[in-house]
């Protein structure tokens, strides 16, 4: 389903996005668990989406639409027809978290599986520590299709060998489902999305920063230096008691979907403004970096709901500088790393990323999607192992863009087609159905 994209004299305007995905997922597969109602507001259409909704009716969810918001009623015990199998389409974060629930539930056997990409993404990470907790896995390979067996689990800590929120979510919501305590460590802390519902709509679940004392130098007494008083920066305790008890959940719009808006402003030297944005601190690192390579950033009206920060967001773009993004850093710009690449290309300098490997196990190998199609436009950049070397470029050309079959790299492309000289194609838009089906008519909002 190709596209033509022209470029535009005008950016600029107000608008809000769909509400946020990884908030969505979290409300539908919760409700599985939950001892009460759920109602959810602003629960978005993306596909991505629609199939934890969809593995929730599955497992005995009513799902009432009353106007604009969902009612999910959950069955008094999760069940499941015997040797279930679960579809869950492209969606890394439903076969992850669905893990999670079916490996606590004793006596439920069910395998999980999905399309062609979700096929290719790594499932060991979540495999291990849940057999470690006592659950059965037979899976091909540590891909989908992936057989689970559900047992009662037993106590279990965990240290995440690498930042994943999915795989955090998993090891919570296996122990919940099984009524058993766990606790998760985290060198690099990820997003917190599911800690924050369960906090928001039930009880069990507390969460504490590890932060640096201020200690006497050993080598000077006069002095002082930091001291991490752990080995860890994060600590997630779920009790034997954890449980959702049922409540309100009301969805900002997706921060994720709002970067690309930001990036159009940035490069056009233009302002745009998202109102009811979400507002996580652990996914807010892109205004960070806006602000690092010359953007302005005002956000305003910032309020919590339901332990979620929301508020309006304004961009004015500038002249744009290169920056180096590794550890961290990058960490808490993963989703957005593609169209930090776009914006990358319109800088002056080189920019180089660094510590971005996750990205190659994404719905497509995104370093190699974005390398490819920044070539494309004319752009001089570098494949590394773990990232990408950009040379930022002035007057870049029109380009038939390749999206290999991934949401992210066609919104990231289509923002960049507005910029250059000459008409571009998409070689398949439909794909951002998996996000944000209504992309291109809010695209279409915020350029003349």
């Amino acid at each position: 389903m190709t596209k033509k994209l022209l470029p535009v004299k005008k950016v600029g305007g107000t608008i809000t996005v769909p509400g946020d995905k990884s908030i969505a997922h979290r409300a539908a597969l919760l409700s599985i668990l939950s001892k009460g109602p759920l109602t959810i507001k602003n629960f978005p259409d993306a596909a991505d989406c629609q199939m934890s909704l969809a593995a929730a009716r599955r497992f005995g969810v009513n799902v009432e639409e009353v106007g604009d918001t969902l009612v999910l009623r959950p069955p008094e015990k999760p069940s499941v027809e015997t040797d279930a199998i679960v579809d869950c389409g492209n969606s890394g974060t439903t076969a992850r978290l669905l893990a999670g629930i079916v490996a606590g539930s004793d006596g439920l056997t069910v395998t999980l599986s999905g399309d062609e990409s979700l096929s290719r993404r790594p499932m060991k990470r979540i495999i291990d520590p849940l057999s470690e907790m006592g659950a059965e896995f037979f899976a091909d390979d540590g891909h989908l299709p992936m057989k689970i067996s559900g047992k009662r689990l037993l106590p279990f800590e965990y240290r995440l060998p690498l930042a994943s929120a999915q795989v955090k979510s998993a090891i919570l919501l296996a122990g919940m489902a099984s009524s058993c305590s766990v606790t998760v460590r985290e060198d690099i802390p990820s997003r917190d999305h599911t800690e924050r519902m369960i906090q928001s709509l039930g009880e069990g679940l507390t969460a504490r920063k590890v932060t640096p004392l201020i200690v006497p130098d050993p080598d000077d007494p006069r002095k002082k230096r930091r001291e991490m008083p752990e080995s860890f920066k994060r600590e997630v305790v779920l009790s034997s008691r954890g449980r959702i008890n049922g409540g309100t959940v009301d969805i900002p719009g997706d921060f994720s979907t709002a970067a690309f808006f930001f990036a159009a402003a940035a490069i056009s030297k233009k302002t745009i403004t998202v109102e009811s944005v979400g507002l996580n601190p652990t996914r807010t690192g892109f205004l960070e970096h806006l602000r690092l390579i010359g953007c302005t950033v005002e956000t305003a009206g910032k309020v919590t709901v339901g332990g979620e920060p929301r508020g309006k967001v304004t961009i004015t773009g500038a002249p744009l500088r290169a920056r180096k993004l590794s550890g961290e850093t990058v960490t808490g710009l993963l989703d957005e790393l593609p169209i930090v690449a776009v914006m990358a290309a319109f800088s002056e300098g080189t920019t180089i990323i660094r510590d971005a490997s996750e990205l190659k196990v994404k719905e497509s190998d995104r370093l190699m999607a974005v390398a490819d199609n920044l070539k494309r436009m004319g752009v001089k950049c570098g494949l590394l192992d773990d990232g990408l070397v950009i040379e930022g470029g002035k007057d870049l050309s029109g380009a038939d863009f390749r999206v290999f079959g991934d949401h992210r790299i066609a919104m990231a492309f289509s923002v960049a087609s507005l910029f250059l000289v000459g008409p571009s194609t998409i070689d398949d838009h439909s794909v951002v159905t998996v996000s944000c089906p209504g992309f291109y008519d809010l695209l279409n909002s915020i350029s003349q």
